[in-house]
């Protein structure tokens, strides 16, 4: 399913809080990782001559490589190859640009927002890569963390296993082709993490459950019939967004995996799309596919 992982980390503890996913997932995806950091120049060097301008540059690349040697140094009985990139830039490009390299790259990032339904902050990394990029993208829930690095002191990657707990993996889709196209990735998340899969629908009336359910028991069963744990189906009612967000706060320790129906590059998520809602206001990590 994937060639490659992209975890972009910027030296924050927040953006650390991906590590411990990554951790977890490695060795059920069984694909190789790359740890990007972008690094850029101050601002408000105008003036400053070409020799000091290079010079920082130097250091700033040299930091972000040293940081990004420690990183791999703590991954590497994760079973799954690492190495390190750090370039020069705006991190969202960068980002998105090394995860273009392959279609079939996942990237793992940490949200620097907030939860519930506050809107993430904007202009934040996180979401110009949620919007921009084309790759399947997994975005973990940072919470503050009072300045504790995962990778300083005497914590250790076989410690970071217990920071994340992932039992279920919610599927909401519409009965479009354009949502099932998250199905393999939900299945691929699911056999790797050896957890179950429960497929949701939203009905638009009480009289469309017969069928929502009808549907929903296919699903069930295509999951199954890939040896995969799959709970029976859930229809739900209301605002789409809502019900869904609303599900994963009744259900602890779940992951959401959707679709988005989004343009690519610069341009905007339709604006109101259940995904964007979704991705934006559920405190749940989310696995977001944008549709082909």
């Amino acid at each position: 399913m994937y060639d490659r992982v992209i975890v972009p980390l910027d030296g924050s503890p927040l953006a650390e809080q991906v590590l411990p996913y990554v951790y977890v997932m490695a060795r059920g995806l069984q694909c190789p990782i790359t740890l990007v950091r972008a690094y850029d120049l101050p601002a408000n060097m105008d003036g400053v001559d070409g020799s000091t301008l290079d010079r920082i540059s130097d250091n700033l690349r040299h930091d972000a490589h040293s940081y990004l040697a420690r990183v791999n140094s703590l991954l590497a009985g994760i079973g799954s190859t690492v190495s390190v990139a750090e370039r020069q830039g705006d991190a969202a490009s960068i980002i998105v640009d090394e995860a273009e390299k392959g279609p079939n790259t996942l990237v793992m990032i940490s949200s620097h927002g907030r939860s519930g339904v506050t809107r993430w902050v904007m202009g934040s990394v996180a979401e110009k890569v949620l919007q921009a990029t084309n790759n399947p993208l997994l975005i973990a829930r940072g919470q503050p963390t009072e300045g504790s690095s995962l990778i300083e002191g005497e914590r250790k990657p076989e410690d970071w296993g217990s920071l994340v707990t992932i039992k279920k993996i919610i599927v909401p889709l519409d009965g479009s082709p354009v949502s099932e196209q998250v199905i393999p990735h939900a299945m691929a998340f699911a056999g790797s993490l050896g957890v179950s899969l429960i497929p949701v629908r939203v009905s638009n009336s009480p009289s469309d459950d017969s069928e929502n359910t009808e549907y929903l028991n296919n699903i069930t069963k295509r999951f199954r019939d890939e040896n995969l744990n799959s709970d029976v189906g859930e229809v739900l009612h209301g605002n789409p967004a809502t019900a869904i967000i609303e599900m994963t706060e009744r259900i602890p320790d779940s992951l959401v995996a959707m679709t988005t129906r989004g343009r690519s590059g610069i341009q905007r998520w339709v604006m109101g799309s259940v995904t964007e809602r979704v991705v934006r206001h559920s405190s749940t990590p989310a696995l977001v596919i944008r549709a082909t």
